[in-house]
């Protein structure tokens, strides 16, 4: 049983994101709306696609300073489609205090408020740095990197990791200074005395990094099962590509530099962050046979990169192979993700290509199934999979989801 971080409104974070509570306003946004500098070569042109997406764009810095790399697309000045506008998010919200009946809050500092970006694209978690009680303001000292489809408001919300909303069973709440774990135990009495607590503290379980020049070969995982990691939203996101995600390069089992990598018959259940990341240069990894569940964030994300914009793992050249390609991605059974990043999904690639994914069922998920980011070197196949119940939470997408630029 996942316990619940105090929270309010009370909700069981598996079964959706159980708030429609809205700020009273939201403060501006405070990142600088220039970037440092932009990257907008003029070969390769695309001119097949009039007036948008037609040329490689990059903005380093500015909006994108808090980013790792500090660089993206949105970060720019020429973003193009859906209403485009370069990347920013508030900085702090004010609440009316009646929809929150137990504050004001005597410590609010180091709460998290997670967020809907408006039309749900994408969900923001906050850590609240600064608290005014009297105006029932809170001001953000971190987050918002969790999308990069920017907006200057959130929309429904919730907060969590606040002592006073420690007021429902399963609920907890860590206090930092003195140390003390506090859980609202769900029955009479006190606890049995054999009851075990697990408090999970470790990211990544398999960290298996080679490079290109001396990659890892044939590493195989077989029926192992993988659970309880910590989450990661509020750990540095950043940019793939020029689709609207923002990621963590991180997961459980993390994979960069390898060769023929096989992940057979395992199970990856309640782990708060990615489950499985492929990372730069990899060659024909396999998944299959697997089953996901219980995900915070995506099941399976692929995710290269490339050069030629003077910062590490970005620009329009890909030439020098370091990307995942040639992903095997069989026959799968995942479903109940997205617990924490609502923009997840079964299968994420960017700046990746070649890849199979084929025979998978994937159902119960927030937002689109499978993402391609970008349409980076192209011959990636998916057949016959069943995708279903997707987009459950979001505003927009289907089964899956292809970003060409």
């Amino acid at each position: 049983m996942r316990a619940i971080r105090a929270r309010y409104p009370n909700a069981d974070p598996e079964l959706g994101f159980g708030s429609d509570l809205h700020a009273k306003s939201w403060l501006a946004p405070t990142l600088p709306t220039e970037p440092d500098r932009e990257v907008n070569p003029d070969v390769p042109l695309r001119n097949t696609t009039p007036r948008m997406f037609q040329k490689y764009q990059l903005g380093i810095g500015g909006p994108c300073k808090y980013f790792s790399p500090p660089a993206g697309y949105w970060c720019g000045n020429g973003t193009s489609g859906g209403g485009a506008f370069s990347y920013k998010v508030p900085s702090g919200m004010v609440a009316d205090m009646s929809i929150l009946p137990n504050s004001p809050y005597k410590n609010a500092s180091g709460a998290v408020v997670q967020t809907w970006r408006p039309s749900h694209w994408a969900s923001w978690m906050f850590e609240v740095g600064e608290y005014d009680s009297s105006a029932g303001t809170f001001h953000f000292s971190k987050g918002g990197f969790q999308g990069a489809r920017g907006n200057s408001k959130g929309d429904n919300f919730y907060i969590e990791n606040v002592f006073e909303e420690l007021d429902s069973p399963n609920e907890y709440f860590f206090d930092e200074k003195t140390k003390m774990l506090y859980f609202y135990y769900n029955g009479t009495g006190m606890p049995p005395s054999d009851t075990q607590y697990v408090i999970a503290n470790i990211k990544t379980l398999f960290n298996v990094t080679g490079s290109q020049a001396k990659p890892v070969k044939g590493i195989t995982f077989r029926g192992v099962g993988f659970r309880d990691t910590a989450y990661t939203y509020l750990d540095p996101h950043g940019m793939p590509s020029g689709g609207d995600w923002a990621l963590q390069r991180m997961g459980a089992l993390f994979l960069e530099g390898t060769e023929q990598t096989t992940v057979d018959s395992c199970i990856f259940e309640r782990l708060d962050g990615n489950a499985v990341m492929i990372s730069g240069y990899n060659r024909n990894t396999t998944i299959q046979k697997s089953e996901f569940a219980w995900i915070g964030d995506t099941a399976i994300a692929s995710w290269g990169y490339t050069t030629g914009a003077g910062i590490d793992g970005m620009g329009p050249n890909g030439t020098d192979g370091n990307q995942p390609r040639f992903n095997n991605i069989l026959y799968n059974f995942v479903h109940e993700l997205g617990i924490w990043e609502k923009q997840s999904s079964f299968y994420f690639q960017a700046k990746s290509c070649q890849n199979l994914l084929q025979g998978n069922i994937f159902f119960n998920g927030p937002r689109a199934g499978i993402n391609f980011n970008d349409g980076f070197g192209g011959g990636s196949n998916l057949t016959e999979n069943i995708l279903f119940n997707t987009c459950r939470e979001s505003g927009d997408h289907g089964p899956s989801r292809v970003k060409i630029f």
